[in-house]
Order: C-alpha cells, then sequence, then structure tokens
C-alpha cells in the first residue's frame, strides 16, 4: 500500500510495533525519541505520538514545515482535524492508524503531483 519513496517520521517514546506495521506497508519509516529542533527534516508525513518526551508544539512546527502530521493525543483531540493535522486519541488501534496514514500520505503524494503539474 505504501510507497518505497514515501517517508514517515514516527516521533514517539516508543511504538516499534507501529513503526513495524509501516515498515510491512511499504513506508520508509524514520523512528525518533526526541523532538524535532533545528534540524532539518526529511518526511512526506510525520506521525507525532504527544507525551511528556514529545511536546505539544511538534506538529505545530512540522506542519509549519509543510510536513502533513498526523498527532496521537493522550486525550481526546482538543481541536478538529485538517487536511494537513489530523488529530486523534491514542485509543485508535494501531492498525487503524496505519490506515489514517496511508489516506494522509496518499493526500500528501497528489498534493506534490498538482504542485509539480501546476509548475
Amino acid at each position: 500500500m505504501g510507497s518505497d519513496a514515501q517517508r514517515i517520521l514516527v516521533l514517539a517514546a516508543r511504538q516499534p510495533e507501529f513503526a513495524a506495521l509501516l515498515e510491512n506497508a511499504g513506508y520508509d519509516v524514520d523512528v525518533r525519541s526526541r523532538p524535532v529542533t533545528g534540524e532539518n527534516v526529511d518526511a512526506d508525513v510525520a506521525v507525532v505520538f504527544r507525551g511528556r518526551l514529545i511536546g505539544r508544539q511538534q506538529a505545530a512546527t512540522l506542519t509549519g514545515r509543510g510536513i502533513p502530521v498526523v498527532e496521537v493525543l493522550t486525550v481526546e483531540p482538543p481541536g478538529a482535524s485538517r487536511a494537513d493535522w489530523v488529530r486523534l486519541s491514542n485509543r485508535v488501534p494501531k492498525s487503524d492508524l496505519v490506515q489514517v496514514v496511508h489516506a494522509v500520505a496518499s493526500w500528501a503524494r497528489s498534493r506534490v503531483g498538482a504542485a509539480a503539474s501546476a509548475a
């Protein structure tokens, strides 16, 4: 389902099973257990598991850089999702979360394709 060219950044303290599910779906997965600060990030989609280590600014920072984000929260999502920033409760099963990543990655791929053909 995933594309070999699509890279998924997973920001999480511990999510090895989820990362394995993404790899099995054909994605190139970059797992980081610390917040992204000033470094350059090469990702088509980011999945941010918010918690003590990964703070609330990570999703906003990444979407500000043009990277679509799936943010997984420990509480009910405080606001509405957008096409480039999907907010979910951590109660969602990991297999369903992979499906959300598929949808956001597909949207990101079509967005890049539309921008390339407009240029």
